[in-house]
């Protein structure tokens, strides 16, 4: 949304999130440009909706760089019907997200990929909760986490989740890394199983190596 003046009365204008175009807050052509083949399948086994190029791209980059509900409903309703085609929905029990940074969210006062999984649950029919939270990290514990895992953020996940199916969900995927991290937690809480998925993901390239993250392996009961 856009604020104007006009004669000294401040009028707010909603404009495009892909083309900025005054009107809807994706308008019908960017609408179009966001129905489309998913992107191709990768090592990091994240179910997106949408690849992160082109239109998507720009539609993605507004939302964290503004408040706009809407489109992140948008955007969540083009992962659920994807999820749906991937036949996710099926024994899934809870909807979870990869919560962005304290910092990101004090200064946006709203977490777009909160809103995008509780559009994914609503229309899939299943609860979204809270079960992920980053810790606040002491300077030494901050300067490890980088010199481990390459600035990959950490996740504590809440107890209480043996023989669930989880849906976690995220904006964007690149190396995969983030949604695989906010895996490990979950499931060392006793998820069952976990679904890695996000609105974009960035397109495969030949060749390259996918994961940044390797998980740690784990323990293994006596």
């Amino acid at each position: 949304m856009t604020v104007r003046a006009h004669d000294g009365i401040m009028l707010f204008e909603n404009r495009c999130a892909g083309c900025d175009a005054p009107g809807l807050a994706i308008c019908r052509t960017c609408r179009f440009a966001l129905v489309g083949p998913p992107p191709q399948g990768q090592a990091h086994g994240i179910i997106a909706a949408v690849p992160f190029t082109g239109r998507a791209r720009e539609v993605v980059l507004s939302l964290r760089n503004r408040k706009r509900r809407q489109v992140a409903r948008h955007l969540g309703g083009l992962l659920a019907n994807r999820l749906v085609e991937a036949e996710v929905h099926r024994d899934l029990d809870v909807v979870t997200w990869a919560p962005t940074g304290p910092r990101w969210r004090r200064q946006r006062r709203f977490d777009p990929v909160e809103e995008i999984a509780h559009t994914v649950g609503r229309q899939l029919g299943v609860p979204t909760r809270c079960l992920l939270a980053r810790p606040g990290l002491s300077t030494a514990q901050k300067e490890r986490s980088r010199s481990e895992h390459s600035g990959v953020p950490e996740f504590a996940a809440k107890a209480g989740l043996s023989d669930c199916n989880v849906v976690v969900v995220d904006d964007v995927a690149t190396t995969g890394a983030t949604l695989l991290a906010a895996s490990d937690a979950l499931e060392q809480q006793g998820a069952h199983h976990v679904t890695l998925a996000a609105v974009a993901s960035t397109p495969a390239a030949s060749g390259a190596k996918v994961l940044s993250f390797h998980r740690a392996p784990r323990a293994v009961a006596a």
